[in-house]
């Protein structure tokens, strides 16, 4: 159990991390209010952030490789890279920027992974992955590739898949994009995932068996 004194200590080393926490106890805090149940909300958040004020300082650890592709946990020496990506001209209409206050609370969530997309020790990329906790499926939550025509993108939709199929051992691995992203919905097809809804959010998913026979 993570004592409040250490929580403190900690971030006292860590003034980005001290910075965001500012930041949740006014904005997030307020958000939260105003929310139905949202005390509880509110605790769980902090309790998430406590947590990921820890988790978010350890060393990265390699997931899986695929092709050219590396697949690392991410940590918080990763969140201008990943902050950048997310601002990028490109992605901004599909990605929504978070704040960090949000990126370390995500950290402490155990149903949720951050990961770094990496070639040659250069990052390229990352994926959020949530239902983390599921017993059966993972979701694929964000992509985001900042070098262009190179494959890279195609690349990172297979290493996903070795890491829900291989690594976790799940039957299922879904995503959802914007309907009128249709530049992402091509690479999707292309990598083997099936549309199963292409209402207001286009989602797909690709089963076990239709990785192993690919």
């Amino acid at each position: 159990m993570i004592r409040i004194q250490n929580f403190h200590e900690h971030i006292q080393k860590h003034p980005r991390i001290a910075d965001a926490f500012e930041y949740f106890q006014t904005a997030e805090k307020g958000y939260y209010e105003k929310e139905e149940n949202g005390t509880e909300r509110y605790k769980n958040a902090l309790s998430n952030f406590i947590h990921g004020a820890f988790r978010s300082t350890e060393n990265p650890e390699t997931i899986t490789t695929c092709g050219n592709l590396l697949l690392r946990t991410a940590n918080i020496e990763d969140y201008q890279f990943i902050n950048e990506a997310e601002r990028d001209e490109d992605c901004k209409s599909w990605v929504n920027n978070w704040h960090l206050c949000t990126r370390i609370e995500k950290f402490g969530d155990n149903n949720f992974l951050q990961t770094i997309i990496e070639t040659n020790n250069r990052r390229i990329g990352f994926i959020d992955f949530r239902d983390m906790l599921h017993n059966t499926q993972v979701e694929l939550k964000r992509i985001v590739i900042t070098e262009r025509g190179k494959g890279y993108g195609k690349e990172a939709m297979y290493l996903s898949q070795k890491f829900a199929f291989e690594i976790l051992n799940r039957n299922r691995l879904h995503l959802g994009t914007k309907v009128e992203n249709l530049r992402a919905q091509h690479l999707y097809h292309a990598t083997g995932f099936k549309l199963v809804n292409p209402e207001h959010i286009a989602y797909f998913h690709m089963l076990k068996e239709d990785y192993a026979n690919d």
